[in-house]
Formats: structure tokens, C-alpha cells, sequence
């Protein structure tokens, strides 16, 4: 019995033993994976890399054949898709993209390019010289609709000197031809796509530059993929979305709920508010942006000048500029701007509205009269409360106008119909030159001959020492003559009063911490090639 007994006892002891060791292996184990996860874990584990870029524009983009924009949404975009032969740095001085060098003639007439060897378009297509004289021409075609020809209007022809060297002549010497290469609008194209594409090209765009376009669904997103094949650096980023938000608060409820990573055209006072928040940064910057109440000088009341002028001076500027911008802006005194050349301050237009009704009441228009104002909604800062203001401005005077507003591309459409099919009176619109000389905004704004369809002379402004002056001061490279024509033309155009001049904008960005390499020129380009998140 009692041997039996001891027997029992052994067997539980070893039993308890055996139990013991299991469970110290266990944990032994347990305490290794631990460690594996707790210090050599994330060794084994790929972090997830943040490769996607979603940006918020007030307007959707209206084309995307370089050759035929003249909107700087649609330029931001075309920027990412297609090179130009020269380019800005942040500097603004002129830099090589797909030239690499250049040299111009003793008299200023011919203009000589090397252009890079190692450039293919997404199609497969070389890039070359003869590639570069099929742009100029094609940009120079009466039959193809380039609304920016003036940009390139004083280019005669293109010769292939070699397979990379390009000559470029002029029709008279041009101070800024260099300047006005860089303009988005004269961005090299693939001659195959046009030639496969047609007038389809803006639904197909094909470039040498850092993106493709992957998806363009009209009024919800535009989807770019990188560009693997890219000739220069490559973008950090996989993908970048541009999504059309038209009202101001929304583009800022959905950065703050983290729906997109960049807005623009953020509201002065909600941009003081985000600015508190330390999850977004806040960038506000110049711009060469001038806002303008455009006036079809053919209709019956508005070809009268005394009018026009009576429009300017019912208009608080300063106010709209302090009140509805917060400060975010400064009145016009010139159809140039300050940053421009060669400004010349010929204003402002006081705000009078007694002034006003005597110009009227002079004009014949004592009671008044009613007219349609036309105007988008997105594009320019506060656009919506501007218009608003102006309406209530100008009903004190007696002047009655409707508010109609169109979404931007049907509103570009619509003011660019030619003098026979036009229906505009008043419209409100922003003009931001890519290059800082007045030759960019005086000519195609102010010249006769660049009324629609051939340009951006929306209000058929006619004068002919206007015409003269702007003709002088585009063709001669000496810097006195131009400014003397140049400040002579600032001086008549004030007084014709062709635009309400409003204020100059500037541009307030909003994105999220965490977000570096996103360059905001004043020329309102937004340059995304080199953006990559930290955090």
C-alpha cells in the first residue's frame, strides 16, 4: 500500500515538472516573439508610402492642348503634362527645360536653340528639331485655334539647322521673346498625336513632361500618372488628382476633413482661422492677377465713355478690397500692374458716386439704365461676394443689373464669340500674365486686332494710337522707347475706360502639414513635380 502511495506521489511530481517546463517554454516563447515585434519587427515590415496628391481648384480645367488654353487651371495641369523649350525658376530668370542652350542674332531677328538628345514624348515619338518646327508652326496656323497666339505672334518661321539644333526667326525684334517661350501655351506637343488626334488632341494630350494623363472625368477629377519615362527628375509623387470645387467654403471643409491636401483661393478670413490649426499650413503670396468688370464697348450705352467712366466711379474698390479680400489685394491705378513693365500709375478712379450720376445724367442716362453683369464662380478670390458688391454699387447710381453666373468653361466660350455673335455686356474676369512685362497684358487686352475670336480683347476696344503705341513698344528692344509707348498707351486706355478696373488678388494656399515642395509663383502656378510628403 504505502509502496503504492509513493508511487503516486512520483508520478505527480514528474507530472508538475513537465508541467512547469512546458509553461516556461511557452512564455520563453511568447517573450522572443515579443521582442522579434517589439524591436526587430518593424525591420520585417514595409511602411505604406504616401504617393498621392489631391488638390482642390475653384474651376475644372477647360483644355489640355497646350496650343489652345489661355486659363491658368488649365496651365497648371499642361505644366505637368508637356515641356516648354525654356523656363522660369523660382527667380523668375529663364532656365533651360528642353533647350539646353541658346543664342540670338546681332539683330535680334534670329534666335538659335540646342535642344536636349535624350527626350522622348509618351508616344514613342523623338523629340528633335524638326519636332520644334512643327510647334511654331502649328501655332502659327490661322486654321488651328491657339487663343494665346500673341504670345508667339511675333515668330516668323522655324528652321532645322540639325537634328538637335533648331533656328528660330523673328518678324522684328521682341524684347521679351525669350520670357514669352516659357508661357505654357507654347509647350511642345508630339507631332504624331496631332496628326493621329486632330482636334481630339485636348481629350489626348500626349508630352514629354513628368505626368500622363490617366483619367478626365469633366466636372468631377482629372487623374496624372507619372511619367516613368521621364528625361528629368523623377516626382516623388505616383499621382496627382485635380478636383473642381467651385465654392470657396467647401474647398475648405474638405481640406479640414482631410478630403484633399491642397486648395487654393482660400477665403482671407478662413485663411487666418486654418492658419490656427497646427495639422495645415497656410502660404499667401503675391500675384500678377488683375481683376476686371470687362465692358462691351459696342453696346448702345457702353460706347459712350462717359458711361464707362461713371462705372469706375461708382465702384468702391478700396472697400471690396478691405471688406470682402480683408486686405488680401490693392485697387488697380494702372492697366499694369506694380511688378510689372513699365508700370506707369495713371489712376485710380476715386470712388464718387455723385461723379457717377452726372457722367451718366450727361450721358443721357439720368434715370439709369439695366443691363446683365456675367460672372464664375471659383475662379478668382471671393468672386461670388465681388460680383454681389458690385451689383449694389452700381444700383446706387442707377444702374440695375442682373447677376448671371455660368461655370467656367461654358463661361470662356461665352465671352470669346466674335463681335456678330457676342452677347455680353459686363463680365467679370481676371487677367495674370505669365511673364512680368506690360507687352503680355497691354497687347492681347488692348489691341484691336485682338478682339475674339483671335484673342483676349473680350470688350472690342478700338483705338487706333493705342494700336500704335502697343505695336511700338512690341517691336523695338530699346528699353526707353518701350517705355514711353508703353506709358503712353497706360495713359489713353485709363481714360477710354474699356474694363472697370477692380484690384490686383493675391493667392492663398492652404495644405496639409507635412506636405514640402509645393512652389506658389505669383504668376498663380501651382508646381507640383517636386512635392513629396515628410510626415
Amino acid at each position: 500500500m504505502s509502496h503504492g502511495v509513493h508511487g503516486n506521489e512520483k508520478i505527480k511530481v514528474e507530472g508538475e515538472k513537465t508541467l512547469k517546463k512546458t509553461i516556461s517554454l511557452v512564455i520563453c516563447l511568447l517573450l522572443v516573439v515579443a521582442l522579434l515585434v517589439g524591436c526587430g519587427g518593424k525591420e520585417e515590415v514595409t511602411p505604406e508610402v504616401k504617393d498621392t496628391l489631391i488638390v482642390a481648384q475653384g474651376t475644372d480645367v477647360e483644355y489640355l492642348d497646350p496650343h489652345g488654353i489661355a486659363s491658368t487651371p488649365a496651365a497648371i495641369v499642361v505644366e505637368h503634362i508637356f515641356d516648354t523649350l525654356v523656363t522660369l525658376d523660382e527667380n523668375f530668370e529663364v532656365v533651360p527645360r528642353l533647350a539646353t542652350s541658346w543664342e540670338v542674332s546681332d539683330d535680334g531677328l534670329e534666335w538659335t536653340f540646342e535642344l536636349r538628345d535624350d527626350v522622348t514624348f509618351t508616344d514613342g515619338t523623338k523629340f528633335n528639331a524638326e519636332v520644334v518646327k512643327f510647334n511654331i508652326e502649328r501655332l502659327l496656323d490661322p486654321d488651328v485655334q491657339v487663343l494665346l497666339r500673341s504670345y508667339i505672334i511675333m515668330a516668323d518661321s522655324a528652321e532645322v539647322v540639325s537634328e538637335y539644333v533648331v533656328k528660330i526667326k523673328l518678324k522684328y525684334p521682341h524684347a521679351p521673346f525669350l520670357h514669352r517661350l516659357t508661357a505654357s501655351s507654347n509647350a511642345m506637343v508630339s507631332p504624331a498625336a496631332v496628326e493621329q488626334y486632330g482636334e481630339d488632341m485636348s481629350a489626348n494630350p500626349v508630352g514629354t513632361g513628368p505626368y500622363t494623363v490617366a483619367d478626365w472625368v469633366k466636372g468631377e477629377q482629372l487623374v496624372l500618372e507619372r511619367n516613368d519615362e521621364y528625361w528629368g527628375e523623377a516626382p516623388a509623387m505616383k499621382t496627382i488628382i485635380f478636383k473642381p470645387v467651385t465654392e470657396d467654403n467647401a474647398r475648405v471643409t474638405m481640406l479640414e476633413a482631410g478630403d484633399v491636401d491642397v486648395i487654393v483661393r482660400v477665403p482671407p478670413l478662413e485663411a487666418t482661422r486654418l492658419s490656427e490649426n497646427e495639422d495645415l499650413v497656410v502660404q499667401q503670396a503675391a500675384s500678377t492677377r488683375a481683376i476686371y468688370l470687362g465692358l462691351n464697348v459696342t453696346d448702345e450705352r457702353l460706347k459712350d465713355v462717359r458711361v464707362r467712366q461713371a462705372l469706375n466711379y461708382a465702384i468702391d474698390k478700396q472697400e471690396i478690397v478691405d471688406v470682402i479680400l480683408s486686405g488680401a489685394g490693392r485697387p488697380l491705378d494702372s492697366p499694369l500692374l506694380e511688378e510689372m513693365f513699365p508700370y506707369k500709375k495713371v489712376g485710380p478712379y476715386e470712388f464718387d458716386p455723385e461723379k457717377a450720376k452726372e457722367l451718366l445724367a450727361d450721358a443721357g442716362y439720368a434715370d439709369g439704365f439695366s443691363m446683365t453683369f456675367y460672372y464664375t464662380e471659383g475662379r478668382y478670390l471671393m468672386d461670388k461676394r465681388v460680383a454681389e458688391a458690385i451689383q449694389s454699387y452700381l444700383a446706387d447710381v442707377g444702374v440695375d443689373v442682373e447677376l448671371k453666373t455660368m461655370e467656367w468653361a461654358s463661361y470662356l466660350a461665352f465671352i470669346r464669340q466674335p463681335i456678330e455673335e457676342t452677347e455680353t455686356q459686363m463680365f467679370m474676369l481676371g487677367w495674370g500674365p505669365w511673364i512680368l512685362d506690360g507687352d503680355q497684358m497691354l497687347y492681347p487686352m488692348f489691341l484691336s486686332e485682338q478682339a475674339p475670336p483671335a484673342g483676349s480683347n473680350y470688350g472690342f476696344y478700338v483705338n487706333e494710337e493705342v494700336d500704335s503705341l502697343l505695336q511700338e513698344g512690341t517691336s523695338t528692344t530699346v528699353e526707353s522707347e518701350r517705355v514711353a509707348a508703353y506709358g503712353r498707351a497706360q495713359e489713353l486706355i485709363w481714360q477710354d475706360a474699356p474694363w472697370v478696373f477692380l484690384h490686383s488678388e493675391e493667392q492663398i494656399v492652404a495644405m496639409k502639414k507635412g506636405l514640402e515642395g509645393v512652389v506658389v509663383l505669383p504668376i498663380e502656378q501651382l508646381r507640383l513635380a517636386g512635392a513629396r510628403w515628410t510626415e
